[in-house]
């Protein structure tokens, strides 16, 4: 019999939905027969719930190795522009028209008969920080559209391609979407000043008055109107009485693939200090930022770049923080040969990266720095500090070394966090107080069916980064739980991070707040771990990677109710931060032969 056979409950993070992670042996311990049923098997499903309260804030990597985030279309009826979402002042929409993709959906706008004056649509909005507006525009009978997003504006000459004047605050463009059919975004750093976009037929660049008396029969093509937080327009997400949504939704597990196969990601909560993560333009310069010029992580042309032209030259916040708190930013290389991140403090912190091969040159002042590759030469470089009464946090061009070197390098995201390691991606588009990423929480409840109450084995596959935690926390990667908030009642599989930055696997049993069984392994450096614990009477044993840790031979076992993945206990603050890539649990005590087989 193969092992999967025997299992009570697997997870592989493949099949999901918003609130739930699913348990993919489908009834009891086996496959759906035949006819889709399991005779003789009632057992609970026993999917997981998920939990990561109601903020956007969270990111992932996706399986395209791509920054993944949540996103949405602010407008309604985004594509139904005779509803009443949209006042039409001096003009008409009718459907039907030839949309960019061969289809019927898109509208001929068209101006009245009032002569010498604006013909244009609108649509009332609540949104501040960074955005972009975009809408699919052709030309029909008139050759310029003007987009208005708050106080600032957009020219687009439908004839040639080419954007005109513009008084925004990030940047104006267009895309070629074939047939004489254009994209068309304004981007903007506040859109807070006005509630209401707009959208204008012109008579030319900068002029929205369209002279004498218009026919009432010429105007525009249009589709798919869009407003999103984001410097740059993204895939359209089309709307009705609600807003669009895609991406890293509310309460969507996180399958992450930074290690390149799917795991889950479990991270505690994480404030992103940084106001502008993306928009390089509101922090302070010396040197020049040019933004939107490169392709991203994100896999968008949302990476500014960041010129210096004399020594010295920075680009800086000046949030002040006191304690332990960890500084990353995307840098791609364009013509120098480094970055050094520095935090300007009672104790300066800083470190230098060679963006050949992400390699720490030198750093002083700091707990930690290291750089991940995301690809296409995108490093992730950062640096942990314990800093007291910060002044500057700033990012230099260099050689490579620890000298200064006047070029270019391209920028993305920027965070700024309190901890000692860093975590995924919080995007902040221009809120002042920061972002907060809610902490992930996925478990099962009422589940004394699927775990075994008197014998059993727990597994785990997790992609494992040491953390620089001082102390000595114990991290559980899958805890079994009686419903309570303590370990009084538990079996933990998990980690435990002691001073210095040493990680071991540890996994105890704990019965009427007495411990029964305890085994540690070794030290384990970064790397993919398969580690199964199992239990019966006087008889636990512990495997890692296909070799035995330890094993104990007296201790009872608890009654339990509960899977955690992640944590501890239901109100535990130390999470993972690491990805799941299974989890399983036996319902009976696998012989030793069958744990070294299973962490092979």
């Amino acid at each position: 019999m193969a092992l999967i056979d025997k299992a009570s409950l697997l997870m592989v993070p493949s099949t999901y939905e918003a609130g739930k992670l699913y348990n993919v042996l489908p009834s009891g311990n086996r496959a759906p027969d035949s006819t889709g049923e399991n005779s003789g098997y009632d057992q609970t499903r026993a999917d997981f719930d998920f939990d990561r309260g109601s903020n956007t804030a969270a990111t992932r990597v996706n399986a395209d190795g791509l920054i993944e985030k949540y996103r949405e279309n602010f407008l309604t009826y985004s594509n139904t522009f005779s509803n009443a979402a949209w006042n039409k002042v001096r003009s008409s929409v009718t459907s039907g028209a030839t949309d960019p993709f061969g289809g019927s959906n898109a509208w001929t706008f068209l101006t009245d008969t009032t002569a010498d004056d604006q013909h244009y649509f609108t649509q009332s909005i609540s949104q501040s920080g960074v955005g972009t507006l975009s809408i699919y525009a052709k030309a029909n009978g008139y050759n310029w559209l003007r987009m208005r997003l708050p106080s600032e504006e957009a020219y687009f000459d439908l004839a040639n391609g080419v954007t005109g004047s513009s008084t925004t605050g990030i940047s104006a463009s267009m895309t070629d979407a074939g047939n004489g059919w254009y994209r068309c975004e304004v981007a903007i750093s506040d859109m807070s000043s006005n509630p209401n976009i707009f959208i204008h037929i012109a008579e030319g660049d900068g002029d929205i008055i369209i002279g004498g008396t218009p026919s009432g029969s010429d105007g525009l093509f249009i589709y798919a109107a869009q407003l999103e937080s984001s410097m740059v327009a993204t895939d359209y997400l089309d709307s009705t009485s609600v807003t669009g949504k895609a991406g890293v939704l509310i309460d969507l597990p996180r399958i992450d693939y930074s290690s390149g196969a799917g795991a889950l990601l479990l991270e505690p909560s994480r404030q992103q200090l940084f106001q502008y993560s993306e928009y390089f333009g509101g922090w302070n310069i010396s040197g020049t930022i040019t933004t939107n010029t490169a392709t991203s992580p994100e896999g968008v042309q949302n990476a500014s770049t960041f010129t210096t032209s004399a020594a010295g030259q920075d680009i800086r916040d000046n949030t002040n923080v006191t304690g332990t708190y960890t500084f990353s930013v995307f840098v791609k290389r364009v013509d120098v040969g480094g970055v050094r991140l520095r935090i300007d403090a009672a104790t300066d912190a800083n470190a230098y990266f060679d963006l050949s091969d992400g390699s720490v040159f030198s750093s002083d002042g700091i707990i930690d720095a290291d750089a991940i590759d995301y690809g296409n030469n995108w490093w992730r470089v950062y640096m942990t500090a314990n800093v007291t009464n910060t002044q500057k946090i700033q990012i230099f061009t260099t050689d490579g070394t620890q000298s200064y070197a006047n070029g270019s390098v391209y920028l993305y995201g920027a965070q700024l966090e309190a901890g000692s390691y860093v975590s995924s991606y919080i995007p902040n588009h221009g809120e002042s107080g920061g972002v907060t990423r809610a902490a992930d929480s996925c478990s099962v409840t009422g589940a004394s069916d699927v775990i075994g109450q008197t014998e059993g084995t727990i597994f785990v596959e997790v992609d494992w980064n040491v953390k620089p935690e001082s102390g000595s926390p114990v991290i559980g990667i899958l805890t079994l739980n009686n419903g309570a908030n303590n370990l009084q009642n538990s079996i933990l599989l998990g980690i435990e991070r002691q001073s210095g930055g040493t990680n071991r696997v540890y996994c105890f049993v704990v019965n009427s707040n007495v411990t029964q069984a305890e085994i540690f392994g070794s030290a384990i450096t970064d790397g993919t771990y398969k580690i199964a614990f199992a239990y019966k009477a006087n008889d636990f044993a512990l495997y890692v990677n296909g070799s035995q840790i330890g094993t104990d031979t007296s201790g009872s076992v608890p009654a339990l109710s509960e899977v955690l993945l992640g944590k501890r206990y239901g109100t535990d603050l130390f999470n993972t931060s690491d990805g799941i890539k299974q989890a399983t649990l036996f319902k009976e005590r696998l012989s030793n032969a069958e744990l070294a087989a299973l962490t092979a």
